[in-house]
């Protein structure tokens, strides 16, 4: 019996030896680096920061744990205002004084815990519950039946630094349990299943809010709490290659500022086209009106040349029917007495022919050199429809039309040009015919002041019977001369007529071609402004496209951002800062159970020892 105690005794004593020969062994290895005072070596840090948020998103606490990895034990300092520490690696005692954290450690890693004294987060939330229409406080719902709606809205803690709001984007998670939620709507969330249960993940960006809306209809409404997860944006993306897309885009530029260039000729172009059809309208004006002028007193020229060819068959007839024989009566001489004052009065219906003829020819000659000075002010560049077309190839549909409006009046103001270069003989033989017909005129009535004179020397000579045979046989040639100028005269007045009638559809046509001319130039300045407007705007398009690029992947790549600690503007060597946060669940009250007796908890020796008892 005594034997089997010191077996049991001597078995009892190996077992413990083994037992705490370990612990021995480690708290040796650990208490090694504790007599050493250097700092310890860190490589890197990491900040998980946990948030209980209130029912309507107000924090009730936070804290930290803070995860290092290090190069070299020693004695490590670490910053940040907590209230109480725990060490989550050792039993080593954690030193908290003003904010400063010191400790020391010997592994390759070290974590620790720390409550923070402030309760601020980057972000402020505001969570509202409504059932019915009703807000309602969360720890009322559970339970509750109806239309449910829950609103979260989130915006910059103006009490933090930006850094975390500028460059951290949220994924804000809603559970829902599809026995107690149907007709669940969410716009904007990315939707699961996960059993019974129906996940709703909403992804907020850097720098934006968040304003979600969830609604459901429910019965006995329990929920789990709201869970927030914030980090840096770090997205996966494969870039595209930028430098051909810059290529691309400097081509585009240069490709605009060509159109550009050729915009503002075309709009020169067009402004000296619309100066020359302006001025072409108001000389064909003239010109109408000068024809106008002609055409209204060719009537009276007309009839006043007629009145005098007959006054001279007249004349010319009783003379060359008279019996020169027979003259010698008073009332014969009396008779001829008064013929040389018919004849001057002729004559000076002559010289008002003659003078309003002139008056006429000086009215066309204005009207005429305004005509020309006008139709030769239209440009004679020769455009082709294939310039026309290589502008209209870069432009848009409403700039194409324009184009095709602007070769229209071009190829009109061209008609035009045309038309009256091969008529020009005709308008300007119209000033030189008018002055010779003038001058006719007055031949005419200088031959009738010649006759009148003569009867006059004829009537006191002493041959006068001899002359007034002359006289008589003048008179009869005057008479059929003056009557083929007359038909000559009344040729000419007719196409006089009828030139400015004809004129009438060409002056509307100029008229409508500067009207044209006016709106084409209209459209090719805007076109000009947009085109250099258009230059304006994207002569710096490859850089702001890389600038905009560069924004871009740094926004959802995370490219350029450094982390930074939370907890304290002193802490160096921080690698990734995470928040998680959480709201209190939503839950129905469960009944107490009665309290029954435990068991005895024996200890690790008292159930060694217990092996070896009867």
């Amino acid at each position: 019996m005594k034997t089997g105690k010191k077996i049991i005794a001597s078995l009892l004593i190996l077992i413990i030896s083994m037992a705490i020969a370990p612990i021995i062994a480690g708290s040796s290895a650990e208490n090694k680096p504790l007599l050493a005072d250097s700092p310890a070596a860190v490589k890197s840090k990491t900040e998980v920061v946990y948030a209980r948020l209130g029912e309507n998103g107000d924090v009730r606490d936070i804290y930290v744990v803070n995860d290092f990895s290090l190069l070299s034990g020693g004695i490590l300092t670490d910053y940040g205002n907590y209230t109480s520490l725990l060490n989550l690696t050792d039993l080593q005692p954690i030193d908290l004084t003003q904010g400063m954290i010191t400790v020391p450690v010997s592994s390759e890693s070290f974590y620790y815990q720390g409550y923070l004294a402030a309760h601020d987060l980057p972000w402020l939330y505001d969570i509202e519950y409504s059932l019915n229409g009703t807000v309602i406080r969360p720890s009322s719902l559970a339970g509750k039946s109806g239309e449910l709606e829950i609103r979260l809205k989130s915006s910059p803690n103006r009490m933090i630094k930006d850094t975390f709001y500028h460059n951290y984007m949220q994924q804000i998670t809603i559970t829902l349990d599809n026995d107690k939620c149907a007709d669940i709507k969410a716009e904007g969330a990315t939707a699961a299943s996960a059993g019974k249960n129906r996940i709703l993940v909403f992804t907020v960006l850097a720098k934006q809010d968040a304003d979600i809306i969830v609604r459901a209809k429910v019965a006995d409404f329990e929920m789990a709490g709201i869970e927030i997860t914030a980090m840096p944006l770090s997205l996966n993306i494969e870039m595209p290659d930028l430098d051909d897309m810059l290529d691309d885009f400097t081509l585009l530029t240069d490709a605009v500022s060509d159109l550009n260039d050729g915009a503002a000729k075309l709009k020169e172009g067009t402004a000296e086209m619309a100066s020359g059809s302006r001025e072409l309208k108001s000389g064909s004006a003239d010109f109408k009106g000068g024809l106008a002028g002609l055409s209204a007193s060719s009537g009276q020229i007309s009839s006043a040349s007629g009145q005098i060819r007959n006054a001279l068959a007249e004349i010319a007839s009783s003379l060359n029917g008279t019996d020169l024989n027979a003259i010698g009566g008073a009332t014969d001489l009396a008779g001829l007495a008064m013929l040389p004052e018919a004849l001057g009065q002729l004559a000076d219906g002559l010289d008002q022919v003659a003078a309003g003829m002139r008056q006429l020819n000086e009215g066309y000659g204005q009207a005429y050199a305004a005509i020309d000075r006008a139709i030769g002010a239209i440009p004679g560049h020769q455009i082709s429809e294939a310039q026309i077309y290589g502008l209209s190839a870069k432009a848009d549909p409403a700039e194409q039309a324009l184009l095709a409006q602007l070769m229209e009046s071009y190829i009109a103001a061209m008609t035009v040009k045309g038309v009256y270069e091969e008529a020009q003989t005709a308008f300007s033989s119209v000033e030189v015919t008018m002055t010779t017909l003038a001058g006719s005129v007055d031949s005419v009535n200088e031959a009738l002041n010649d006759i009148s004179r003569q009867i006059g020397s004829a009537l006191s000579g002493n041959e006068m019977m001899a002359q007034i045979k002359q006289l008589s046989e003048g008179m009869l040639e005057l008479s059929q001369n003056y009557a083929g100028f007359h038909n000559g005269l009344g040729q000419y007045l007719k196409g006089i007529l009828d030139l400015a009638g004809g004129y009438s559809g060409l002056d509307r046509g100029i008229a409508g071609l500067n009207d044209g001319v006016a709106e084409v130039f209209d459209g090719i300045a805007e076109l000009s402004k947009g085109t250099a407007e258009l230059t304006d705007e994207t002569s710096d398009l490859p850089d702001r496209l890389k600038n905009e690029f560069d924004d871009l992947k740094s926004k959802y790549t995370g490219a350029g951002f450094a982390a930074v600690s939370f907890t304290s503007a002193k802490n160096s060597n921080t690698d990734f800062v995470q928040f998680v946060l959480k709201t209190e669940n939503i839950e129905i009250p469960k009944p107490e159970k009665s309290a029954l007796p435990e068991a005895e908890k024996l200890s690790f020796w008292e159930r060694l020892i217990g092996l070896f008892r009867k």
